[in-house]
């Protein structure tokens, strides 16, 4: 199925997309599980969508069920009308460095496709980010010099190609985060296609970009189940100790927080398990501090949560070494294992309790605990 899912991977990662504008994504979610049965949808009152897997056979659910979460958009611009000079006017949301804006090309969605254009100007933000990756913030508003009319509210992006893939490498406008949502989606067929006897959740988040702005909302609305363990899925900036093609990223923290114990366990488990089955599959395990993901709000609001990441370059679209902006890309081997790992974890709901971590990390330390007690005991007079 490597290459449905390929498929899969690039016809999202081409969709327009951008904080508070996730229409295209969302639409697409929304037809995807209108053809499959096992999957119900609801929308919550700020447009983030629980997609749930539920056999037509159902059985008693063993463990806890697990929810993935991915974030449906990505930095970019929100159209605001026209300047008296007749440019366009767009306002801005996301991390990405200011002197990457003046003179970029840049592209919107409208109803007849992409629009194409320049920013020619730049309108700071009054108020600086007090964040040592941005020593020069982005600006709050950008004037563009369009072909042709862009409606209010369109969303826009870096004027990047659609994506290819060349060998192993995926370039795209995107792959933060909607090449991980891409997964999701992929894991979620796999359990319908094998009609799989769990029950699991993709969770699908807005305004990510903004500070986590559809993932506290449903947290505060009660949206996310009680009793799920959270997995959030994300795309991170490749960092020392970590290679791309060499497996999806294990995150047992970010900047802000250290993840669940337990939870980020029990997900290695199932991985270490993998590495034995399946000859292609392979992961690492870092603590990615290069920013704060969806996992830290999920922790503080007392979830069971972690995050499996995709190695990324040109986080952002900043390719730091050029000083301009390029299309992100991970590395297809990641993406394809990061689904096995999915369904892995799925078909094997863990038995995780609050403050009791993992049955099967417990038991490997009480195997320690009992090969070294009776010698510890025995020298301690010595």
């Amino acid at each position: 199925m490597s290459k449905q899912y390929l498929r899969l991977l690039e016809t999202l990662v081409n969709l327009p997309t951008a904080p508070f504008v996730e229409t295209a994504v969302a639409d697409f979610i929304r037809d995807f599980v209108a053809e499959r049965p096992a999957l119900k949808l609801k929308r919550d009152r700020f447009g983030n969508l629980l997609v749930k897997y539920e056999p037509v056979r159902k059985s008693k659910q063993r463990g806890r069920p697990l929810l993935f979460a991915a974030h449906m958009d990505h930095p970019g611009f929100i159209a605001d009308g026209m300047t008296d000079d007749g440019l366009l006017k767009a306002q801005w949301h996301g991390g990405v460095r200011g002197g990457y804006f003046e003179g970029s090309r840049v592209k919107f969605w409208g109803d007849d496709g992409w629009r194409s254009g320049t920013i020619v100007k730049t309108i700071a933000n009054k108020t600086k980010l007090k964040d040592a990756r941005y020593p020069d913030p982005p600006p709050k508003e950008v004037h563009i010099k369009m072909r042709g009319n862009v409606p209010r509210g369109a969303p826009g992006m870096w004027g990047l190609p659609d994506a290819r893939i060349n060998g192993k490498r995926l370039s795209a406008r995107v792959c933060d985060d909607i090449a991980g949502l891409a997964a999701v989606l992929a894991m979620l067929d796999q359990l319908c296609t094998q009609r799989a006897k769990v029950s699991a959740y993709g969770f699908f988040t807005r305004a990510e970009e903004v500070g986590f702005g559809g993932a506290l909302a449903a947290l505060d609305g009660g949206t996310v189940p009680k009793r799920a363990l959270v997995v959030v899925v994300e795309c991170s900036k490749v960092i020392p100790g970590v290679e791309m093609g060499a497996g999806p990223v294990l995150r047992v923290g970010d900047r802000a927080s250290v993840f669940s114990p337990a939870t980020t366990a029990y997900c290695q488990v199932v991985a270490d398990q993998l590495v034995k089955d399946k000859k292609q599959f392979s992961y690492q395990r870092k603590l990615m501090d290069g920013g704060t993901c969806e996992a830290t709000p999920y922790c503080v609001h007392g979830y069971d949560a972690t995050c499996i990441c995709l190695p990324l370059l040109n986080y952002h679209n900043m390719d730091t070494a050029k000083g301009k902006i390029a299309p992100e890309k991970i590395d297809t081997r990641d993406y394809l294992n990061l689904i096995d790992w999915f369904v892995a974890l799925a078909q094997s709901p863990g038995k995780v309790e609050f403050g009791k971590g993992d049955a099967a990390l417990n038991k490997r330390l009480e195997g320690l605990l009992k090969k070294h007690r009776r010698r510890l005991e025995t020298t301690a007079g010595r």
